[in-house]
């Protein structure tokens, strides 16, 4: 039974009645029938009526009120949303026995995309939202965490692949690089002692190759032992994206120590039919220009052009001159020597002055002097027994300022299906990919340091982490309009030429709103003001039921909704 707001008209005036009904069905048709009318009722009685047959507790106005607890909604909520509807949670649903596991990665993923901490942390905060209740799971402690990386670890060939499908199509571009992470502890199989990408010399680490759409989506990680080279993990990555992810054609963009030559050798070698993108070093380069093959002259008519050379049999070489990154360069050179130049006039006063004599001492000194700047190469030092003199080598400052904003592309990519233009955005886009390790590393999951000791807890560990990349990344694009992020970046006039910003993002970053008068902020912040909505059990004093209340949204948060397609739950 419920109670029915019946309004009816008669001319102009309006005729309101409550009616307690009984609905019914007869026939494969509802009917309702009318038990009494309670229009006479005071309305705090029709309203109360209405709850009691609704199955909802009456509160008496004025109650006592007891707030039982408060969780975190709002952020934890959104990323579910938009898990949901992006399809991470159907790619984590790879095991159709399994209901629990699947949900405790998911929250996993989700908490640690807010809170950047310690398994133990992201448990304890886990525990203060709302999302296990929403998902129906139960977490007690960091052994469930656990328990949920050795189930990632198992089925992450599984997830990969429904990634991969759900946003690449036949003949799809990859970017792939290789990063690495120092590691706590001595234990584990995959520590080692190599070339340390985060600057920590002296520590252990491994390394993790991760795979991206071009817009710096990932889709795919791996991980290697710590001393594990570019080409080995290049080789490895790319035969089981084959085997495992049903994935015949790759076309793999990669820095230049990736695809040095020595390393293109190998793999033409093992198969010629991989494509890539890549670039040449600068002393390839200079070659290029003193053998003639790279026309400085040509940059006058444009700032791209194409050539061959036999030296790089089946590849196309594009030469690029960005003027803007050549004006950056000069400037850098140019502030180096100045450093350079008054560091080595200390040393000379000190010979002079007669408190360095001893040659070797004086030769210490200057390399010391010189090694921050890197500019030794540009320096011609004389040094003598108590006497030390240097000046700039103009030849060779002259060399370089030449090639300064000129970078060359290399590829295998046939002509039909990519232009030179295409093959230099194909390059450009592996900044997107270093954007990606920064977010791993540093700016939104800490995949680092890294003190598990178990190799498959390792693997798991930074897949995990790689996920809630992914999901940070949608969540990113989906969220521009609130935050500093340029929604309608322009493209450039040329493929080489500098991004520029848009004239909308100019005006959002200088007055902190955007185009609707909204505030704007980063993205971080924007994560923490949604989690100020809460979630909270009330009750009145006296009375064993309970009810939830949802603080009231802001239009931050409501918009923030909005715009992943999305309603706020309660």
């Amino acid at each position: 039974m419920h109670v029915s707001h019946i309004v009816s008209r008669r001319g102009e005036k309006e005729y309101h009645s409550w009616l307690v009904r009984r609905s019914y069905r007869q026939d494969g048709k509802v009917k309702h029938e009318t038990i009494a009318n309670v229009s006479k009722l005071p309305k705090e009685a029709i309203e109360a009526l209405s709850l009691a047959l609704s199955n909802k507790p009456v509160i008496e106005a004025g109650a006592d009120f007891e707030i039982l607890g408060s969780k975190r909604h709002g952020a934890v909520s959104l990323l579910h949303a938009l898990a949901k509807s992006e399809g991470l949670v159907r790619a984590l649903d790879v095991d159709t026995r399994d209901r629990v596991h699947p949900r405790l990665a998911l929250a996993m993923i989700i908490a640690q995309a807010i809170k950047r901490s310690s398994k133990l942390a992201m448990t304890k905060y886990l525990l203060t939202t709302t999302l296990p209740e929403d998902l129906g799971i139960s977490v007690s402690g960091v052994d469930d965490y656990y328990e949920t990386l050795d189930w990632l670890r198992r089925h992450q060939n599984a997830i990969e692949s429904r990634l991969i499908r759900a946003h690449t199509k036949t003949g799809s571009m990859l970017l792939y690089d290789l990063s690495s992470s120092y590691m706590e502890g001595t234990k584990c199989p995959l520590s080692h002692y190599g070339y340390s990408r985060d600057k920590k010399q002296g520590k252990l680490q491994i390394e993790y190759g991760v795979v991206a759409t071009p817009e710096g989506l990932p889709l795919a990680v791996r991980v290697f032992p710590g001393n594990t080279s570019d080409l080995a993990s290049f080789r490895s990555v790319t035969e089981e994206l084959k085997k495992t992810h049903n994935l015949t054609k790759i076309v793999i963009v990669g820095d230049r120590g990736m695809f040095s030559t020595t390393n293109i050798e190998e793999l033409n070698k093992l198969d010629p039919s991989y494509l890539y993108v890549s670039a040449l070093r600068s002393s390839q380069i200079r070659r290029l220009v003193g053998d003639g093959s790279i026309q400085l002259g040509l940059f006058d008519e444009s700032d791209l052009f194409e050539i061959t050379h036999p030296d790089y049999p089946g590849e196309r070489l594009i030469a690029c001159r960005n003027e803007a990154l050549g004006h950056k360069r000069h400037n850098e050179r140019h502030k180096l020597l100045e450093v350079a130049t008054k560091r080595l006039e200390k040393v000379k006063a000190q010979v002079v002055a007669g408190r360095l004599r001893d040659p070797f001492a004086i030769g210490r000194r200057v390399e010391k002097a010189l090694a921050s700047t890197k500019m030794a190469k540009h320096i011609i030092t004389e040094i003598a027994e108590g006497a030390f003199d240097f000046r700039l080598d103009d030849d060779a400052i002259a060399a370089e300022a030449a090639l300064d904003g000129i970078y060359v592309i290399r590829t295998t990519l046939p002509k039909e299906g990519a232009s030179a233009s295409d093959v230099v955005g194909y390059y450009k886009n592996l900044a997107n990919l270093e954007r990606v390790f920064r977010s791993m590393k540093s700016i939104d999951i800490n995949v680092r340091p890294i003190r598990h000791y178990l190799e498959d807890r390792v693997r798991a560990h930074v897949f995990a982490c790689m996920l809630s990349a992914h999901l940070l990344h949608i969540a990113r694009e989906r969220l521009s309009e609130l935050t500093f992020r340029d929604e309608e970046p322009p493209q450039p006039s040329s493929p080489v030429a500098k991004k520029v910003v848009s004239t909308s993002a100019k005006a959002k970053a200088a007055s902190k709103v955007n185009r609707n008068g909204q505030e704007v902020m980063s993205f971080r912040t924007l994560l923490s003001e949604l989690d100020t909505l809460e979630r909270t059990t009330c009750r009145v004093k006296g009375c064993a039921v309970t009810f939830t209340k949802m603080t009231t949204h802001t239009p931050l948060q409501q918009r923030a909704f909005e715009l992943i397609g999305a309603k706020l739950s309660v």
